[in-house]
């Protein structure tokens, strides 16, 4: 009953009237609730289940005397196992489980198989794994452990997998794992390994699958000593400090059987190893970010087993391909970022065809793109073509349309010239279409519009002409996250139809002849441009350039919240429409340029996101809005050269943007710091200044008189008072002090 999802319901109780089951399956049927007990079972798969809530305390309050195997992968468990003593194989990957790795599996002495993968576990590996002797299958992959590997699981003697892939463990590979002469898969990749790996590897005979991709493993390799020592089917070891040394001559066991060979930055010099021609069983080959040189080898075409058709030509081909981390991606062929030179072969473009992916991107690889890598005898599986940052020149083949599964496709910075071609329209499952950097002309075709997967459209820099076909914008329900038609010829006005685009993420229409209005029926854009496209997360390298503060800046990754809008470089008019600050999510915009006359809308202060905004080169006036000072996240700032007046607003953040005064300069009628324009109203201020000073001086000064005033008076009437006293005694004594009282007097009358 497994992929059953019209169940979508609870298990029904009932089940546990049927004494005979023995295996019941009820994997990804969108069930709800807890399982019933079922004490009859051998086999219990409820996986994928995301709804499904088994209490594993509750569940085995009883005895489970015949459970022998239990997948509850991908279902929101809680609890702990008990009473399963005949328990042999658990799955719990991605259920969330956090902290450390619980006691009561380490009771579950007859494990063979266990599966913790995908969940929240931190801490060391406890040395009481050990107590699992009977493990073949050991699955801690994608959690958060810690700590080194642990020596002590050397005596798991019967492990024959072991994967520790996208943890934190630290410290060297511990060469006790070289005990374990059982193994045949070991996968540590993507933790915080250092050291080298130990020569005692070659002892694991039996290994046919090693990987420690995404290390700090250092140290030199002998890829002749790694495959003939070992009979491997796998070898990952890029994204290292690794130097692999290849000899060109070296010969090949005839029982090697190597499927998968990734050597990404692994310092690998001179030509394209002639002996990977050899590997008659190869169908996954990544010799990415190196240092080759030469030609692609003609021979590459002698690997017939790159032929993905017996396995994909059944396969639902949806929007995300394997994970990048994957040890074993079939079907790949990965040479991008060397030094190969020459033209790709019919030959070449025939096998490469039968591939899943194809990257040659970051070479310097010239001719035409053959028309073999599409055509109509051929049983293409493609599903992603990088051939970009290359010299390639000629006219995009229209063969493309025979690869009806492809999902990217970039050609982007090269000598490309004439149209795309109509038979693109063919290609339903494209996502990613990037043509940017290269000489192609013509009008926008609307084969676009028949598109309906499209999620990134880059044109940018390119010599494309003419109005964009409303078209582009017409599907009610577009994935566009990504436009970018920057540098080329189009002209017109921005379509309504825009409005449409619900989960437009980056908009960049700048360098070009657009005219007319912000159209009015954005409204609906404005709501949707908030940064959150789920698409665009960890799937295909997108190449993306936008110019922030007059700098044109590379986009190596886009990321949910990256966002932007650029309209800058065009002749658009009018106002700034009101709704733009409905854009809360929005990171970035630059309408610098143009011919926008009209305030300053105050809304943008509402763009709480906004860490860069470029306004300059209009014909904007008025005040700078007050609210532009809360926006705390503003990184880069530009209203020069617009017709802006008044007193530039002030805020703790805000007035460190553009100090020096770049940000406002050429707006003649602006005053305030950082400017050196006075305002009116601070020269008001000055002088209403000036006066209270003057008044406050003359206020002081009569208080003084009447203050001295008062004392001198004082001081006259008691020396009076004293000589008419003594006048009317007749005293004659008095009469040698009167030249001083005389005097005194005298000085008084002048202070006054």
């Amino acid at each position: 009953m497994n992929s059953n999802y019209v169940l979508n319901s609870r298990i029904p109780v009932q089940l546990a009237n049927l004494t005979s089951l023995s295996n019941l399956y009820l994997s990804t049927c969108g069930l709800q609730g807890s399982v019933p007990y079922l004490p009859q079972l051998k086999v219990l798969d409820v996986s994928d289940n995301p709804r499904l809530n088994p209490d594993l305390t509750r569940m085995f309050q009883h005895q489970w005397p015949k459970l022998q195997k239990l997948s509850i992968s991908y279902t929101n468990i809680s609890g702990s196992i008990s009473n399963a003593p005949m328990l042999v194989s658990l799955d719990a990957a991605g259920c969330s489980i956090q902290g450390s790795l619980p006691s009561w599996i380490y009771n579950l002495k007859l494990l063979t198989n266990l599966d913790l993968s995908y969940n929240k576990f931190q801490g060391s590996i406890p040395k009481s794994m050990s107590n699992l002797k009977l493990l073949t299958n050991l699955d801690l992959s994608y959690n958060n452990f810690q700590g080194s590997i642990p020596k002590s699981i050397s005596k798991l003697k019967f492990l024959t997998i072991l994967r520790l892939s996208d943890n934190n463990f630290q410290g060297s590979i511990t060469s006790s794992i070289c005990e374990l002469i059982s193994l045949r898969t070991l996968d540590l990749g993507s933790n915080n390994i250092t050291g080298t790996i130990p020569s005692c590897i070659s002892n694991l005979h039996n290994l046919r699958v090693f990987s420690v991709y995404n290390n700090s493993i250092e140290g030199s390799v002998s890829l002749k000593s790694l495959i003939n020592d070992l009979n491997l089917i796998a070898i990952d070891l890029r994204s290292n400090r690794l130097t692999v040394d290849i000899d060109q001559n070296f010969s090949l066991y005839s029982k090697f059987k190597l499927e998968s060979l990734s050597l990404k930055s692994c310092n690998l010099k001179g030509f394209f190893p002639l002996f990977i021609c050899k590997l008659s069983h190869l169908k996954s080959l990544d010799l990415s970010h190196n240092n080759l040189t030469g030609v692609i080898p003609s021979c590459i075409s002698k690997l017939k087993n790159l032929d993905s058709f017996d396995v994909s030509h059944n396969q639902h081909y949806g929007p995300l391909p394997l994970p990048p981390q994957t040890v074993l991606y079939r079907f790949s062929f990965d040479i991008s970022n060397n030094k190969l030179s020459g033209k790709i072969s019919i030959e070449v473009g025939r096998r490469l065809s039968n591939c899943v992916v194809i990257n040659l991107a970051g070479n310097q690889l010239s001719g035409s793109i053959p028309s073999s890598i599409c055509s109509k005898s051929s049983r293409s599986s493609l599903q992603i073509v990088d051939l970009s940052n290359n010299r390639f020149s000629g006219v995009i083949p229209n063969t493309l349309g025979y690869c009806k599964h492809l999902q990217s496709l970039n050609l982007g910075s090269n000598d490309l010239t004439g149209n795309v071609p109509n038979e693109i329209e063919k290609l339903e499952s494209l996502g990613y279409l990037q043509l940017q950097d290269n000489h192609l002309d013509g009008t926008l075709l609307n084969f676009i519009s028949k598109l309906p997967s499209l999620v990134v459209l880059n044109l940018a820099n390119n010599q494309f002409e003419g109005s964009i076909p409303t078209e582009l914008f017409g599907a009610q329900y577009s994935l566009l996250s990504i436009i970018s038609l920057r540098s080329n010829k189009f002209n017109g006005s921005i379509p309504d139809e825009i409005n449409n685009l619900n989960q437009l993420q980056i908009l960049d229409l700048s360098h070009n002849y657009f005219s007319g209005h912000i159209p009015k029926q954005l409204g609906g854009y404005w709501m949707n441009l908030t940064g959150v496209s789920q698409s665009l997360m960890n799937v295909y390298d997108i190449q993306l350039q936008m110019v922030i503060n007059g700098i044109m800046l590379q986009f190596e990754k886009i990321y949910s919240y990256t966002s932007g809008l650029d309209l800058s470089r065009n002749m658009l008019d009018g106002n700034i429409p009101t709704e733009i600050g409905r854009l809360s999510e929005l990171a970035r915009l630059n309408l610098s340029h143009n011919h926008f006359w009209g305030n300053i809308p105050a809304s943008i202060g509402d763009m709480s996101k906004l860490a860069s905004l470029d306004l300059s080169f209009n014909r904007l006036s008025g005040q700078i809005p007050q609210s532009l000072t809360s926006l705390d996240s503003l990184g880069v700032f530009n209203l020069s050269y617009n017709e802006l007046s008044g007193q530039i607003p002030k805020g703790i953040h805000f007035s460190t943007l553009g100090g020096d005064g770049w940000a406002f300069v050429g707006n003649t009628f602006l005053c305030g710091e950082p400017t050196k324009n006075v305002c009116e109203v601070e020269e008001d201020d000055k002088k209403d200044d000036r006066e209270d000073d003057q008044e406050n001086y003359q206020e002081d000064t009569n208080e003084k008189l009447i203050l001295y005033s008062i004392i001198s008076l004082g001081f006259i009437l008691g020396f009076w008072g004293l000589f008419f006293v003594m006048l009317i005694k007749k005293e004659k004594w008095w009469f040698p002090y009167w030249r001083f009282i005389d005097s005194t007097v005298d000085v008084i009358i002048r202070c006054i």
